[in-house]
């Protein structure tokens, strides 16, 4: 019987976080995206290095 005090909770969480997942539509991201942010971005140059290049 106190198998149920645990895991009915989980059973709810469950399925509001599946309901919602399908909802919101989440779908991986694109690679080809990513790779155009991280373009955007070139890394700085002699920040947080000791080295003198």
């Amino acid at each position: 019987m106190m198998w149920l005090y645990i895991l009915t909770p989980v059973v709810i969480l469950s399925g509001i976080a599946i309901y919602f997942e399908k909802r919101s539509g989440a779908v991986p991201a694109d690679e080809r995206q990513l790779t155009e942010k991280l373009e955007e971005y070139p890394p700085e140059r002699g920040m947080n290095s000791f080295s003198p290049f």
